[in-house]
């Protein structure tokens, strides 16, 4: 169980392989974790047993936390998604079965979504799908799974406290002394800051937009009394994410391998889902073969991908060149695509295509997409102020085609909310303020919209930016 690391986007993440064989199962935890502790916990080093049982486990400590870089800040999940695949590729895994824990399941969800060719198979394990109690009830300021004000203020206030009592709502039948090394365990894990922006990360998170998107072979695992997260979330997973197989235990455990009461049926349970998947889901394709078998579902070279969409446009272009004149309404065209495209490059995002007045980008983190478009209209509206500008973002799947423009629903609905803003207002679909969730952005809702050509309507939230 040697620790190796990798780089992230500059940031070091520790990871550690154990077993071997043809199939690769990588394991993302919850909020926390700590790689050079857990060699020394008789239930973890029995729970990675059972995970080499089928091939190679592959574990990771996420940045800011247990062996990973400490000083890097923690992301949110749609960011994250670049440090699990910064793992793969170090780990030379040509596909994952990917089994998420808590925190960890929307993550190994969202990875899946944005790398579906990569993922054999899902596993969520106690996983959450909004920051609701009650994931069946829309999200509200007033049925947050956590009272966010008082948890915040308890970090503040007495870290020692709050681990305490977060770790009685993980293990509630757990005797004083567990309780107290699980405590220590936390504290050893991350820092008090490492945890309140963990815990930010999370406020106003919903993942359920995206769940009818989930393509691969997916097992739901959840304890009937898990006091951390209500088994209303493990139904609702496995409610919404097409053709999911759904486990009940009677457990009130949430980390549910470190209840022996259950832990034979867990195995149990996991063992027929990974035995039962199709030849052609275990790993076994090259990525030649997969790809072919790809192309077979959608004509010619296409494929699919998550991405968020980001379409820019300059309100009235033709307007402001009879205003200013053909020679200065060019320069001032020069200058907005230089600070579009200085921007892009900044967060990380793609040029997708130069509509003229306008741009049609590409992302793979709703975030950086979002806090892009921020930046685009600050600096316009310092740079070029009679350049207004209008940003309409959306996320879900896009399907490429080599050597042409993405299309689908997902970028027709992006367009649309790009012709409904007006200028310097940038407006977001419900899924894109989703999985942003926790990045400190102010959004005022602006209700339902039917997109042209849409059968469905998308409830539409403008980003407040700071001029």
């Amino acid at each position: 169980m040697k620790i190796q690391y990798t780089k992230s986007e500059g940031v070091s993440i520790g990871y550690s392989v154990s077993g071997e064989g043809k199939k690769s199962i990588l394991y993302v935890p919850g909020a926390y974790s700590n790689l050079a502790l857990e060699r020394y916990i008789p239930e973890t080093l029995e729970w990675l047993k059972f995970l080499c049982s089928f091939g190679r486990a592959i574990t990771f400590d996420k940045r800011a936390t247990g062996v990973s870089d400490r000083s890097a800040r923690p992301l949110n999940l749609d960011q994250q998604i670049v440090d699990v695949e910064a793992v793969r590729v170090a780990t030379n895994s040509e596909k994952l079965i990917v089994c998420g824990l808590s925190q960890g399941a929307p993550l190994a969800i969202l990875y899946s979504l944005a790398y579906p060719e990569r993922v054999t198979a899902l596993i969520l394990i106690e996983g959450v799908c909004c920051d609701a109690k009650d994931p069946y009830a829309t999200l509200t300021d007033s049925n947050t799974l956590f009272d966010w004000d008082r948890s915040l203020a308890a970090i503040d206030s007495d870290f020692s406290k709050w681990c305490l009592d977060f770790t009685r709502q993980m293990y509630p039948d757990a005797t004083p002394e567990d309780l107290n090394l699980e405590v220590e365990y936390m504290q050893a894990t991350a820092s008090p800051a490492s945890y309140r922006f963990i815990w930010c990360c999370l406020m106003g998170f919903d993942l359920r937009p995206m769940l009818r998107h989930v393509s691969h072979p997916t097992i739901v695992i959840h304890g009937k009394e898990d006091q951390l997260y209500s088994v209303k979330h493990g139904r609702y997973l496995a409610e919404k994410i097409p053709g999911a197989q759904y486990v009940e235990l009677e457990s009130n455990n949430h980390a549910i391998m470190y209840d022996p009461a259950v832990l034979h049926q867990l195995k149990e349970s996991i063992e027929r889902f990974i035995n039962n998947l199709p030849l052609e889901q275990e790993g076994e394709l090259s990525v030649e073969t997969f790809s072919t078998e790809m192309s077979t579902d959608i004509e010619g070279s296409d494929f699919v991908e998550q991405a968020t969409i980001v379409f820019t446009d300059i309100v009235s272009s033709t307007e402001l060149v009879t205003q200013v004149g053909d020679a200065a309404a060019r320069d001032l065209f020069l200058k907005h695509d230089k600070i579009i495209r200085d921007q892009l490059k900044k967060y990380a995002g793609r040029e997708l295509q130069n509509l003229g007045d306008g741009f049609m980008l590409s992302f793979s983190s709703a975030t950086y997409a979002i806090r892009c478009a921020c930046a685009m209209q600050q600096t316009i509206t310092q740079d070029l102020p009679q350049v207004k500008l209008k940003i309409g973002i959306n996320t879900g799947e896009v399907v490429m085609r080599e050597g042409d423009h993405p299309f689908g629903q997902a970028v027709v609905i992006a367009s649309r909310i790009a012709e409904r803003c007006a200028g310097q207002q940038i407006l977001v679909s419900d899924i894109s303020k989703g999985l942003a969730a926790g990045s400190n952005f102010a959004f005022t809702e602006i209700g339902n919209f039917r997109p042209k050509g849409i059968d469905y309507s998308v409830k539409l939230f403008e980003v407040i930016w700071s001029e």
